[in-house]
Formats: C-alpha cells, structure tokens, sequence
C-alpha cells in the first residue's frame, strides 16, 4: 500500500504512540487535539501535528526517552517497512512546561520530507484521561495490531477546544471543524461547557472570523480523500460554521 503525504505522517503517529504508551509511564499521558479526536472520535481531518499532556514526568528523562523510541529499531524498522524513514530530529524547545521536538519524514516515491511536530505540555489535568483502543478501522487501513492509548474523554475535549478557540491570537479554521464534529458527537448534553462558561463569547467571536478561503486552504487538504468533495463548496462551510456559531450562542 503506497501512502498518501498525510496518511505516512498519521502512520509516524501510530507507531510513536504505540513506543510512548508501552511503559510503565503510560498512565502518566494523555493524547489531546487533533489526534485525539481522529482516533477516536471519528474525525476525518488528519492531524499534522501530535500534541500530549504529561504529569509526574520530568523534562530531562522524558527528553532522554523520545530520543531513544524515535531512535530505537522498534520505531524505525516498521517505519522503514513501510518506506518511511525519520531523517531529522530536533528539540527547539525543552522548558519545564512544554517540550516539543519537529520531525523529518522521508517518504519513498517523494523528493521533499514531510514534516511534523510533537509537543508535550505538563498539566495535572491528565487525571481525566481514559485508556481505550484507537479506532479499530484506522488501524486496520495501516494493518496495524490493536493499541491502547491515554486520551481526554469526550467532554473534557470539548473545553479543551472552546478554551483553545478562545484564547487563541488567530482564530484557526480547524477549530471551528472540529468543534463541529465534538458538538455532534456530545449531541444535546454539553453540560462540560458550564466549567468554561467565560470562554464562550470569545470562542464565538473566533468562529464567526474563519473565512471560507482559510478553511479550503486549513482544512479541506487535511480531510481524507472521499470527504474533500462534500466540503469544497461555500454552502458546505457557511452551513457548518453556522451550527458552530448557533451552539456557542445559544450557551453563551
């Protein structure tokens, strides 16, 4: 199976996640954002980007361990089965509060590398996390075994992104994407929203100042193949934003 650029990076994901939640540390994490929500929440945008929280694990031996997992043959010989290679690694940041290390993929068939980020930020709030299978249909695309990771339930998605929405310099098309997505999974019970009440006016403002344009250019390339169609179009976003917009209004 050849890869599209997104699906080796969501591949690259999958396997640092299997090393990363394989210890005896994996309660300590939990996966958030993007790749939260499409493993396991039935996003179809794919993530460019991995982002975790971690508790009780200092910077200097977490630091230690991702250099070894992406090091170690139990991440690069399946990568490399799969004609992907990790060709650069560096760690720009490395504080006490967050860590973040950017990646270089290459991709057989392809001339320039994929990039991608993993950034960890320490919050006590991993308490909250869940451990459950990563959607069964997404790994077996990959033909990859079963695997159990850490991540934010639904509802503590949900003021994740309002809080993320709000407090954003620039408003970010994906958020208002996948907040669509978080409202329909929570259906009418959004009774998390109460703890981040103050966020809602600002999170509002932020939907209703994604443009169309940033949209197709944000979001639409990160969706799988078969759903780019259904959101190419100005009716499809304009009906989508306007849920968004609708829903964080009326608990404002």
């Amino acid at each position: 199976m050849a890869l599209t650029d997104r699906q080796a990076v969501e591949v690259f994901h999958l396997h640092f996640l299997r090393q990363l939640c394989s210890g005896p540390e994996k309660g300590r994490f939990a996966l958030k954002d993007g790749c939260n929500l499409r493993f396991f929440f039935g996003s179809f945008r794919y993530s460019e980007d991995m982002h975790l929280d971690v508790a009780d694990v200092p910077a200097f031996a977490l630091k230690e361990r991702v250099s070894k997992i992406l090091a170690g043959p139990a991440m690069t010989l399946p990568l490399r089965s799969r004609g992907l290679v990790v060709d650069s690694v560096s760690a720009p940041m490395q504080t006490e509060t967050t860590q973040r290390w950017k990646i270089g993929l290459s991709l057989q068939g392809r001339e320039a590398p994929l990039h991608t980020k993993i950034e960890v930020s320490r919050r006590p709030r991993t308490q909250e996390a869940v451990t459950e299978p990563v959607d069964g249909e997404i790994l077996a695309e990959f033909q990859l075994l079963p695997l159990l990771v850490p991540h934010y339930p639904l509802d503590a998605a949900l003021r994740q992104k309002v809080g993320a929405m709000a407090n954003r310099r620039v408003a970010q098309a994906r958020d208002v994407f996948d907040l669509a997505l978080l409202f329909a999974r929570a259906g009418g019970s959004v009774d998390a929203l109460l703890a981040v009440r103050e966020n809602l006016p600002r999170a509002l403002d932020r939907a209703m100042g994604v443009s169309w344009d940033e949209f197709q250019a944000h979001v639409v390339s990160y969706l799988r193949p078969e759903q780019q169609a259904a959101y190419a179009s100005r009716n499809a976003w304009d009906a989508l934003q306007l849920a968004v917009v609708e829903r964080l209004g009326s608990l404002s």
